[in-house]
């Protein structure tokens, strides 16, 4: 990777990693005071909705957003063209979702509720295809550019606005679901108008066939794949929506949420720095290959522990951030820090397979996984949204080898190699999550209250964490932590501050290691 693309995505990995850490501690606020002034049902109601709403949008698309990215050489006329079908599709599909409304919240009518509530939801939802389409292109050539500064300063503000100021405002007001759909579309607005103040380009509409050929070839078969991405993602939302009722799907989706949108703040981040960096070295298989083990190494470092931590820490969590109601989501929340950590890990694979437009693979295999993820399913649906969540494990561990097997013939790794990146996280997570476990035990069995007990467990993850992972790394995450420092320039500038302190530190590592 040459220096300019490795100090674009150190930058983009800094300013990125500000705007999650922003955005989660923010994220726990919403959350928490959504859940306690509106009902399981109503987040089941958006949930079901914003299902219809994802149904739609993988067609709306047409994968043009990522063709965008990985085409090596972009001209002017592509960029109209982009802009021109965006657009237009994203109306198109507003228009088919409004009209189709009836018909797809019959699909979730099981006599457990009133379906009709889900119609004028998604009707209202249906505006997020056009505000997509305006601006889908802006945001495309931003990432392409590694503008991530500014894009994360953007979506960080407009979240601000629109949840913690829009949302909350509304629910307590008294307008229920509407707060939730009213927040979405509000944010969804502030990124467009911020994403083309960022990059602007020329919005006339072009209709020359040239311009659009080489983006609907790459993007056509990347809109399949994340249609069928789409599928084996929400296959629980579905399921359960479609045979336990909004209820059940209320508490599947929070527990869901609190596990999956950290992590998803976190890898969104990171992919959409990696994406561009592993699309501009698609040619270099070699160099490839090493920033993916670089990458899921140091992901897999984080993600792991953190929700093995999570894991141990579930019921303080949600009898904190959601209310003593919300109990019944303690072990579904617990079995899906299992599994989720392996869906956001596997995504780099996945990366790899788009940027280097491996894309029949890819559709063979996420059509296996949709199989495979159904039949667990069906084996464990008699343990309700226990079972639901144990099927999801089932299919990402096979998902996993899948994936393997993919990057083994793609990029020449070895096995072992591969499942060498997940070492450090696999020991420092169990680590980790045994010593939380323990004292979590000792500390209920007191009387402590939640708030002190969590207290607790987060400072004692978080020291363990920078223990295990900064003064006494693994083999393979010393030697990656390593590389990655040295992206940061000490070389050129070795009396920076930053500079003193990289050198310092690895000075104590190295100490360490030694002892």
């Amino acid at each position: 990777m040459s220096k300019n693309l490795a100090s674009k995505a150190v930058s983009g990995l800094k300013w990125g990693t500000v705007s999650t850490i922003a955005n989660a501690i923010m994220q726990i606020g919403y959350t928490s005071a959504m859940a306690r002034l509106l009902a399981p049902e109503t987040f089941g109601l958006v949930a079901i909705a914003g299902v219809i709403i994802r149904f739609g949008s993988y067609f709306a698309h047409l994968g043009l957003s990522q063709a965008i990215i990985q085409k090596e050489e972009l001209t002017a006329d592509n960029i109209r063209a982009a802009f021109t079908s965006s657009t237009l599709l994203g109306l198109l599909f507003m228009l088919l979702v409004w009209a189709l409304a009836p018909m797809a919240a019959l699909f979730f009518d099981n006599g457990t509720f009133e379906s009709e509530a889900v119609i004028p939801i998604v009707r209202a939802m249906s505006l997020a295809f056009l505000i997509a389409g305006l601006s889908a292109t802006a945001t495309s050539l931003t990432e392409r550019n590694m503008r991530f500064k500014e894009l994360s300063i953007v979506e960080t503000l407009s979240y601000v606005i629109s949840y913690l100021g829009v949302g909350v405002l509304l629910a307590f007001l008294g307008y229920g679901v509407w707060s939730l759909v009213i927040a979405t579309l509000t944010q969804a607005t502030l990124v467009a108008v911020g994403a083309y103040f960022i990059t602007r380009h020329n919005v006339l509409p072009l209709f020359k066939w040239e311009s659009y050929k080489p983006l609907f070839s790459y993007g056509s078969k990347m809109s399949i794949i994340s249609f069928l991405e789409f599928l084996s993602q929400d296959m629980a939302t579905i399921l359960i929506g479609k045979t336990l009722g909004p209820y059940s799907l209320g508490i599947y989706d929070r527990a869901h949420r609190l596990v999956n949108l950290p992590m998803y703040m976190l890898t969104r981040t990171i992919s959409r720095v990696i994406f561009p960096s592993f699309s501009k070295l698609q040619a270099e298989t070699e160099k490839l290959a090493s920033a993916y083990i670089s990458s899921t190494t140091l992901l897999a470092t984080i993600i792991i522990p953190t929700c093995l931590g999570l894991l141990a820490a579930a019921p303080e969590v949600v009898y904190l951030l959601l209310g003593d109601q919300w109990g019944e989501s303690i072990p579904v929340l617990q079995v899906l820090c299992l599994a989720i950590p392996l869906s956001f890990i596997t995504m780099f694979a996945g990366i790899v397979c788009d940027a280097k437009a491996v894309l029949n693979i890819k559709i063979v295999l996420t059509l296996v996984f949709i199989a495979v993820i159904t039949g667990f399913f069906f084996v464990f649906r008699q343990y309700g949204l226990v079972g639901f969540a144990f099927a999801i494990l089932a299919g990402e561990l096979v998902r996993t080898l899948f994936y393997q097997t993919v990057l083994n013939r793609i990029l020449k790794l070895s096995y072992l190699k591969q499942l060498q990146a997940y070492i450090p996280g696999v020991v420092n997570g169990a680590i980790i999550g045994s010593v939380i476990y323990v004292l979590s035990t000792m500390l209920r069995s007191v009387g402590l209250s939640h708030i002190l007990i969590l207290g607790i467990q987060i400072s004692t993850g978080a020291i363990l964490f920078l223990v295990l992972t900064l003064f006494f790394p693994q083999k393979t995450l010393k030697s990656q932590i390593n590389m990655f420092l040295s992206k940061l320039g000490v070389e050129e500038n070795p009396t920076s501050y930053y500079g003193r302190m990289i050198s310092k530190y690895k000075k104590t590592v190295a100490n360490s290691t030694e002892g």
